[in-house]
């Protein structure tokens, strides 16, 4: 309690500070900072843990500081509103555009003076961040499907690091088992039982879902083949569709995790946030492999990037900031810091994910997450989304997945679902 009240106390200071210098005049806003408010380097951020990087930014830095504006959604609020404040700083998802430079600050300037090294990064991660071979963007952090299974089922599984789709299939059937009714007392995995894993089967299939001059767009073929090879999964494998949902209805109405302990099911779905999150809270007798295809690991959409806003009235500051951020030995105080204090977050790594700087994901998470020891992501396999709109998650959590989960379950002599009006859900949901 007393580790988490410092937490909170420095939370409101940091709250306070953002507070006092947003606060508008009684005459309307200011439209320029004053010379007090030009030593701030403002960022525009959804996410929490900022906090305490902007508290031990400013403990290093005395002549100067940074200070947070939360936005739920800084993709969406790009650019700032004529009377607003304009960050220095943004980071959060979805802010990769197809003109970039409409908003962001080339960084280009900071390889070229040594400030930051490409080497440090995951390369695949940081060309993301590019367009037409210029640095607008840098990663932060990403995040990758696993699949999990109990320990005690160690042996039924065929690799060490990672399983593809037909793996899993394939290990899963053959740990069905029914009773002398004919009914299953277990069933090795169900698709239908997380629509994100019928989204990544769609993503790892090449649907491609992506903007395209402010549309998404995607493979129909790919997307397509995609439902037909579920539907086959779930018909021949678990019976039917049916069969599938009443069997998890019965028996996996727990946590996900507990799911593969209790011997109910070989597999469960999730992701490495999710995961190790759960695992620094409490042991597990639980291992994880990484769901590939093709050699290619996928990267989940809402990876975390940082960029300078092309608007910023203190470049020099974000500057500073950027370069102090990006360095091992800085990410490594982050985590020494979250582990000393006891800090009650649900984060995991930096800011919710795997560090985009290679050396602090490989050689200084696994001290705080020792599951990693074991199984680290493979740098060679890393693949990274597609450019996608700053309401994609929405969209595809009330649009995409339904949609897809629809067609699975639908029979040949039914109506067949009609992507139209799953759109036409999601744009009542989210603009009416």
């Amino acid at each position: 309690m007393i580790r988490t009240s410092k937490f909170v106390f420095s939370t409101l200071i940091i709250c306070a500070a953002i507070f006092f210098c947003g606060c508008s005049n009684s005459g309307g806003r200011q439209k320029k900072r004053s010379s007090y408010q030009q030593d701030r380097i403002v960022i525009w951020t959804s996410n929490r843990e900022f906090v305490q990087y902007v508290e031990l930014y400013n403990k290093h830095h005395k002549n100067s500081s940074a200070i947070l504006v939360y936005k739920e959604n800084p993709a969406l609020s790009l650019p700032p509103a004529k009377d607003e404040m304009p960050p220095d700083i943004v980071v959060g998802s979805w802010l990769k555009t197809e003109s970039p430079k409409k908003y962001f600050k080339s960084l280009d300037y900071l390889f070229d003076t040594k400030k930051l090294s490409s080497d440090l990064f995951y390369s695949q991660v940081l060309d993301f961040g590019r367009h037409k071979k210029v640095q607008y963007l840098l990663p932060v952090s990403f995040n990758l499907p696993a699949i999990i299974f109990s320990a005690e089922n160690h042996d039924l599984i065929p690799d060490n690091y990672v399983l593809s789709l037909e793996q899993i299939r394939e290990t899963a059937s053959a740990y069905n088992t029914k009773n002398q009714k004919d009914a299953y007392t277990r069933i090795g995995f169900t698709p239908l039982g997380n629509t994100n894993f019928l989204y990544l089967t769609a993503k790892m299939k090449g649907t491609a879902f992506r903007e395209e001059k402010g549309d998404v767009t995607w493979n129909k073929k790919q997307l397509d083949e995609t439902i037909a090879y579920l539907k086959d999964w779930v018909n021949s494998e678990n019976t039917s569709a049916q069969v599938e949902e009443d069997f998890s209805f019965k028996y996996l109405f727990m946590p996900y995790y507990r799911q593969v302990s209790s011997g109910r099911t070989l597999f469960a779905y999730t992701t490495s946030n999710q995961l190790f999150k759960v695992l620094k809270e409490q042991y597990l007798p639980v291992d994880y492999r990484w769901v590939v295809e093709d050699n290619s690991l996928y990267i989940e959409d809402s990876c975390t990037m940082m960029g300078i806003c092309k608007k910023a009235q203190n470049q020099i500051g974000a500057t500073e900031f950027i370069s102090w951020f990006f360095q091992s030995e800085s990410q490594k105080e982050i985590l020494e810091t979250k582990e000393k204090m006891g800090l009650e977050t649900d984060m995991f790594g930096i800011a919710g994910g795997f560090s985009s700087l290679r050396d602090v994901t490989e050689h200084i998470l696994p001290a705080y997450y020792n599951q990693l020891l074991t199984n680290l992501p493979p740098a060679q396999m890393l693949a990274v989304p597609q450019r996608l709109p700053a309401r994609w998650e929405s969209y595809r959590t009330l649009a995409v997945e339904p949609y897809i989960k629809a067609c699975v379950i639908a029979s040949e002599n039914e109506v067949q679902p009609n992507f139209d009006d799953f759109e036409k859900e999601w744009r009542k949901k989210v603009f009416d």
